[in-house]
């Protein structure tokens, strides 16, 4: 089991807002994108691991950058956080994986390092077809773009996921890279949008299972922990954030 909100390091939270985070809001999706700083995160979990590597849910990220193997690349990491598996392996890809690649990762998951797969990629049409079966690819997680501004998943990609054996969802920007945050965008007369607003729009979805959230101080993170209590947006609440955002794209 994984908690709705996840947590991206390398944006300047520290290790102990992190382990805070764990121990008082059961926070356990931890995501590593080696395209930031995440020192903070290593750390974190380096500490909460020993006791508690059972209830973590690590999540590595392949960008789609050449460079290492991938067997290479999942034992650099593994030894960097000092672990013996990885829960969840997601590859950034714009096509489904070839033979080669698709190899690499049964070994992975045979071997005990890697328990699950994920795919993350911003072809939207290309994850409905595999969310629907028509494409099949083993993938037990997608991890895409949805928010306000960016709506395209509730048509491409959430109405086509099938029951049974159904991969989960986790969405990332959620604040349109903070463009939802910023007063000078917003329609005339309206107050910008929080990142807890931008949060609860995308938990009110029934399709989403997880956001990630990426704070910058402890501060931000314990805002943006309030989600987890708030339920979903009202009707009120829900238009006004669906204004804000088709605002944004037109523009």
């Amino acid at each position: 089991m994984v908690t709705r909100l996840g947590l991206a390091s390398g944006y300047g939270v520290p290790a102990a807002s992190m382990e805070k985070a764990f121990h008082e809001h059961g926070i356990n999706y931890f995501y590593v994108s080696p395209l930031l700083n995440l020192r903070r995160m290593v750390e974190a979990v380096r500490n909460l691991a020993p006791d508690h590597r059972d209830e973590l849910f690590l999540v590595l990220a392949r960008p789609l950058f050449r460079g290492l193997r991938l067997e290479h690349y999942v034992e650099r990491w593994l030894r960097k956080f000092r672990l013996d598996w990885i829960d969840l392996l997601f590859q950034d890809l714009r096509k489904p994986p070839g033979p080669a690649l698709t190899d690499q990762i049964k070994r992975l998951q045979e071997s005990g390092k890697v328990r699950f797969l994920g795919m993350s990629s911003h072809n939207r049409p290309l994850l409905g077809k595999i969310g629907s079966g028509e494409v099949d690819v083993p993938v037990d997680f997608f991890h895409l773009r949805y928010n306000a501004v960016h709506t395209g998943a509730e048509e491409e990609i959430f109405p086509h996921l099938r029951q049974e054996d159904r991969p989960g969802t986790v969405v990332f920007t959620a604040t349109c890279w903070r463009k939802l945050l910023k007063p000078k965008l917003m329609p005339e007369g309206e107050a910008p949008l929080t990142a807890a607003e931008c949060y609860r729009f995308v938990l009110s979805h029934p399709d989403v299972n997880v956001c990630i959230t990426a704070p910058s101080t402890a501060e931000r993170l314990e805002e943006n922990l309030s989600v987890l209590d708030a339920g979903p947006l009202d009707e009120e609440e829900m238009a006004r954030v669906r204004r804000i955002g088709k605002h944004i794209y037109e523009k």
